[in-house]
């Protein structure tokens, strides 16, 4: 517990959200640069406004609670850096389903996490958490993309390969943060997989709403 009465697996999972805001923020601003017309690069940078609003509220309730953001966050960094280097995506389209998926995905794990946690820190990962309309612009222009059946086949591809990497990273990030594999897990041990299992069916369902 800190001194500001921010507990160890509250930290940890406000950190994982800080960062994952923050990486949003960035894979949104840089998708919006690739972007192939007007439309989409205002429709991206909105998003990424938004993502950035999110982490500044996150940011202060940590300020708040007398936790520093950047070190809440550090455990996180590297792994979710690393992550995002590995499945950049190739072109615009790639781009587009690896930010979906993977914001997808650490919004999943945030909600497995939630389970173990209440109170004000509960109630702003909810909030922040929740879609700000990307996932309903990225599948309308997936699917506009995948009329051409040499682009559907390669994005079916790509989407599957995301989440082994997604996956072999949120491991690897629970194996290094106990207080969040213990928010994932309900405060019990040994129960990491049935999470596991339902993050992939979660990913599954995400790309079956792409066309994927």
């Amino acid at each position: 517990m800190s001194d500001g009465g921010i507990g160890d697996e509250s930290r940890a999972l406000l950190g994982l959200v800080a960062y994952g805001e923050l990486a949003a923020f960035s894979r949104l601003a840089a998708d919006a640069q690739r972007a192939p017309d007007l439309t989409a690069r205002v429709e991206l940078a909105t998003l990424a406004a938004v993502e950035m609003d999110h982490f500044r509220r996150v940011r202060d309730h940590l300020a708040a609670g007398g936790v520093d953001v950047l070190a809440a966050m550090a455990p996180f960094t590297a792994r979710v850096d690393r992550l995002l280097a590995t499945v950049s995506g190739r072109d615009w389209a790639e781009a587009l389903v690896a930010t979906t998926l993977g914001r997808g995905l650490v919004t999943d794990l945030q909600t497995e996490a939630l389970e173990g946690l209440s109170g004000a820190d509960a109630e702003l990962v909810r909030e922040v958490v929740a879609d700000a309309g990307h996932d309903a612009f990225v599948a309308e222009r997936v699917r506009a993309a995948c009329a051409d059946p040499q682009v559907h086949g390669r994005l079916s591809m790509w989407a599957r390969r995301l989440l082994g990497e997604a996956l072999a990273a949120v491991t690897a990030a629970l194996e290094e943060s106990p207080g969040l594999a213990a928010v994932v897990a309900g405060g019990t041990t040994g129960t990491r997989s049935p999470a596991l299992k339902r993050l992939k069916s979660a990913h599954n369902k995400r790309v079956a709403a792409l066309g994927l």
